[in-house]
């Protein structure tokens, strides 16, 4: 349960990738996930919903909501889990030409989650910190790639996670992309695919 409400607390979380002419830090996007459990356990699905705003030629700022369940963990039935996450990041331009953009981006996160399961319940906290490049090539096509170390505590107990995350998207217009990610827990792979809206 404990490994469960960390995954979906910071699945979509990670590097916001955007539009076209140029890398945009201001979206609003919406998500769907599933994860795999490498134990057996039944499939943890998740959806997701997220905003970011830039602040600054460099900076912004971002929060998400994920509301998820995990179908037939036990004969007392199904688990719900929620999470809300709110980040801030910077960036800045390694290479920028006509025919390809790309940035290095560090971002950081504060993420609170909850899972419920047969009347008990689980509260975590998690800090997470991410590194990461984003690249757009030509007028459709984006993609990043980032790793993330985790911190999460209930109050009694603390632990961390290292994961991965890579994402491609494809721009059906300069405002709508549709994006497919991946982030690896070890064997516990987090699959996304979602819709991202810019402005």
């Amino acid at each position: 349960m404990k490994k469960a409400l960390l995954v979906m607390a910071l699945s979509g979380t990670l590097i916001p990738a955007h539009a076209w002419a140029a890398l945009n830090y201001n979206e609003t996007d919406i998500g769907y996930s599933t994860t795999n459990y490498g134990n057996g356990d039944p499939g943890l699905v998740q959806f997701n919903l997220g905003y970011a705003k830039s602040v600054s030629s460099t900076t912004y700022l971002d929060a998400s909501y994920g509301s998820g369940t995990q179908h037939g963990l036990s004969i007392a039935g199904d688990k719900k889990m929620k999470s809300i996450s709110l980040g801030a990041g910077y960036h800045t331009p390694l290479e920028d030409t006509p025919t390809s953009k790309v940035d290095a981006i560090i971002k950081g996160n504060i993420v609170a989650g909850s899972a419920k399961l047969a009347g008990s319940s689980l509260s975590a906290n998690s800090y997470d910190f991410g590194t990461g490049v984003r690249a757009q090539f030509g007028h459709g096509l984006e993609s990043s790639l980032a790793v993330v170390h985790a911190r999460r505590s209930n109050g009694t107990y603390t632990n961390t996670d290292t994961f991965f995350n890579a994402q491609i998207g494809f721009n059906f217009t300069p405002k709508i992309q549709m994006a497919f990610g991946v982030d690896l827990f070890g064997h516990d792979p987090v699959m996304n695919v979602g819709l991202r809206f810019f402005h």
